[in-house]
């Protein structure tokens, strides 16, 4: 005992600047030197190598020093040992050959990136306390997403001024951080921030960043000292709005403005409830009470409706994609037609691809990362249009993925693994809810946070198929520590 509680002591203190570490390399997700070391896969977060230092070397021994089994990480514990018995049961299922590549193989990539998420998530939950390490993990989150826009907004300017011609020390600069370097064509007048795609840095703005800002700026509460009542969040929020915008990721637009409507909702609600009780208090008023929501809330829709449409415009003056979804001209007969039309074929072939898997094998699944030996198989014929696809088809030795983490688990997991993700998803929304009556600002922005973390990981769920990237487990490690130190305030 007395060697465990030193150890502790000396493995506190180092712990300190490894968590640094790990939140301050959030914005980097293909770490070139990692991604080599890893066999060239280009999800390669380099918070990864921080986390696993922690998870080996402390988590352990916090853990036998004040075991911890928070209601929030039960039923991701029931879906783990879900996956794996869903990647044991595979061996006897009919899977085809998949260009030289074993099931056990691709399982065992699966599981290991289960693993990664996993890590991430225990870590952050057993670092986060109490009250002050949750303060000092929000200033790195500010500090860290400083270093984001700024090279977000350089990035931007060379985009808006230089029409995506970066001059050399740009490249360079970014292949120090990603394995992607910013000539590709396809994505010059898009930010990428320190990603490997725009759309991943919309999912880790989504997922951690403007999460907790638009929290912060909503209760008021600030991890760094306000000045003139304008928080460093307020700052952050406005900035990484405009360079969600100009990473120009459908989904993650989409997944901020679930977040948006969600807000809108609950303003909508406290203002029927206030119109209700003014008409009531007149008496000549009274009897009209229930039915003066109707005309509010149809010019609520109307406005709602209009900013939207607004917003979905404005995209369109900057995205071709988005220009053509709003052309008269050969309209689509069915819904491939329509994704071909917006450039979004590829991602629909994906998904259908998954589906089909799910629907040959509804309660288990495939395994983890099996689907891809079904693909060439089960394919719509419409991929036969596209030749992205048929390259992957014919790529040797590279198996496709689904693309969207929802259809991967249910094409890799079955309904069983799927409906204990989402009874997870759940149960962190009801400690988010939990979380917002709290008196203390800075559970209440927890709270807010988690919500929006949810709604957003919804849309964003679409986009991605990965566990590896670590920024779902990050906010959700932090939400379950939130819950489960609040929870022993009130008891």
């Amino acid at each position: 005992m007395k060697f465990l509680q030193g150890y502790l002591r000396i493995s506190d203190l180092f712990s300190r600047p490894v968590m640094a570490l790990a939140i301050l390399s959030l914005p980097v997700t293909s770490l070139p030197l990692l991604s080599s070391l890893m066999g060239g896969t280009v999800v390669a977060p380099a918070a990864i190598i921080f986390v696993f230092a922690l998870f080996v070397f402390w988590a352990p021994f916090r853990v036998l020093h004040k075991p911890l089994l928070p209601a929030e990480i039960k039923p991701l514990l029931v879906f783990v040992a879900v996956a794996v018995g869903s990647c044991a049961l595979a061996f006897f299922l009919p899977i085809p050959p998949g260009k030289g590549n074993s099931v056990m193989r691709s399982e065992l990539e699966g599981l290991v990136t289960l693993a990664i998420g996993l890590a991430v998530y225990l870590v952050f939950l057993l670092w986060n306390r109490d009250e002050a390490h949750l303060r000092l993990s929000f200033r790195l989150i500010n500090w860290t997403g400083l270093a984001i826009l700024a090279w977000s907004f350089a990035q931007l300017a060379v985009i808006l001024v230089g029409e995506g011609h970066y001059p050399g020390w740009m490249v360079k600069f970014q292949t120090i951080w990603s394995t992607r370097h910013l000539l590709e064509i396809g994505f010059r007048t898009r930010v990428t921030g320190f990603t490997y795609e725009p759309s991943w840095l919309a999912n880790q703005l989504n997922l951690v960043f403007l999460p907790y800002w638009l929290a912060a700026s909503i209760t008021g509460f600030s991890a760094l000292r306000k000045v003139l009542r304008i928080s460093i969040e307020n700052i952050l929020l406005a900035g990484g709005m405009v360079i969600l915008f100009f990473s120009l990721s459908r989904i993650g637009l989409a997944a901020f403005l679930f977040t948006l409507i969600f807000i809108a909702s609950r303003l909508n609600l406290k203002l029927l409830r206030w119109i209700q009780a003014g008409v009531q208090q007149h008496p000549a008023l009274a009897w009209s009470g229930k039915w003066a929501v109707i005309p509010v809330g149809l010019l609520m829709f109307l406005v709602y409706g209009g900013m939207i449409f607004g917003m979905v415009a404005l995209m369109a003056q900057v995205d071709p994609r988005m220009a053509r979804f709003f052309t008269l001209q050969d309209l689509p007969r069915n819904f491939f037609d329509f994704a071909a039309k917006v450039d979004f074929l590829e991602r629909v072939i994906y998904w259908a691809g998954g589906l089909s898997v799910f629907a040959r094998f509804p309660i288990l699944g495939v395994g983890l990362g099996n689907s891809g030996f079904f693909f060439s198989h089960l394919m719509p014929a419409v991929a036969q249009r596209s030749s992205e696809i048929l390259y992957i088809v014919n790529e040797p030795a590279y198996l496709a993925n689904v693309k969207s983490i929802w259809v991967r688990l249910l094409a890799e997991t079955g309904l069983i693994g799927f409906s204990i993700f989402v009874v997870w998803q759940a149960v962190l929304w009801k400690a988010a809810k939990f979380l917002r009556r709290s008196e203390s600002a800075l559970f209440r922005t927890i709270g807010w946070m988690g919500a929006f973390v949810i709604l957003a990981f919804v849309a964003e769920g679409f986009s991605v198929d990965t566990f590896a990237l670590p920024y779902i487990w990050v906010s959700a490690g932090i939400l379950t520590a939130a819950s489960f130190l609040a929870r022993q305030v009130e008891s």
